[in-house]
């Protein structure tokens, strides 16, 4: 008996035992029922796989896209040396290399004109300023004044000796020319001091006649305590010697202990 044959025995056994009167579809029906239902089952399932498969896909493909969102580098905090579209350019733009400027630099105003090296500028001490005539007095003389005598020797006097007004004028930075005052009654050629070395003996100041152009003739007069001042010529004090009188000394050779007031007698004589 064929596979079949007894399919449809074991049907119709069935259907007698259930009480159903039926007709039962025969074998060859059903299995064509069952290979449909079959085949349709398997392209479902080919489906849904082929579903999956596109649904995977797009998984990976956005999981990838988050990775390298992720891993791209972030700019350093602070603000941007890239000039976007909402930046303001400088108002001012540098113009490039190869384009001349528009409008060419003004030249400078006239030059000034050259400062003459002749030129003194004026002392801002009235007595220093060459239009006083002044009596000079050493802080530790006693009623003796610094005078000019005839023989032309610069020594301190207590009495009419000599020319004891001078007038200082400016002759450069913190440089002067110390000249006698022209007496009215006389008509002398002004005298100026000037320093005098005698061989091994001290310097001395003595008087010649006036000349701009002589070194010799310029003295410095320092500023001291109490209104005071220093007379020096290149580092050469005036100090007064018991022994040799007024004499000029190196500063590194003895202290420096005389100090000179300048006592105002009116303006100076023309």
């Amino acid at each position: 008996m064929s596979f079949d044959n007894q399919l449809d025995d074991a049907l119709r056994a069935l259907a007698r035992d259930g009480g159903q009167d039926s007709r039962i579809p025969a074998a060859t029906d059903i299995r064509r029922r069952g290979e449909i239902r079959r085949r349709r089952r398997r392209t479902a399932s080919v489906a849904l796989a082929a579903t999956a498969v596109v649904a995977l896909g797009a998984g990976v493909a956005l999981a990838r896209l988050g990775g390298s969102t992720q891993s791209m580098p972030i700019d350093p905090a602070g603000p941007s040396t890239v000039i976007g579209p909402s930046t303001s350019p400088s108002s001012s733009p540098t113009a490039s290399p190869g384009t001349p400027s528009s409008s060419p630099a003004a030249p400078s105003s006239s030059p000034a004109a050259p400062s003459s090296s002749a030129a003194v500028p004026p002392s801002t001490d009235r007595l220093l300023s060459g239009t006083r005539q002044v009596a000079i007095v050493r802080t530790d003389a006693f009623e003796s004044a610094v005078s000019m005598l005839d023989d032309g020797r610069l020594a301190e006097v207590d009495g009419v000796e000599g020319r004891r007004l001078f007038v200082i004028t400016p002759q450069g930075p913190g440089t002067y020319q110390i000249r006698t005052a022209a007496d009215p009654d006389t008509d002398l050629t002004d005298i100026c001091w000037e320093v005098r070395s005698a061989g091994s003996q001290p310097l001395r100041v003595e008087g010649v006649p006036c000349d701009q152009d002589e070194p010799r003739q310029l003295f410095s007069l320092d500023p001291a305590a109490g209104g005071t001042y220093l007379i020096s010529s290149n580092s050469a004090y005036l100090q007064n010697s018991p022994t040799r009188g007024l004499i000029l000394e190196e500063a590194g050779d003895a202290p420096v202990t005389a100090r000179f007031r300048l006592v105002d007698n009116g303006p100076a004589p023309n």
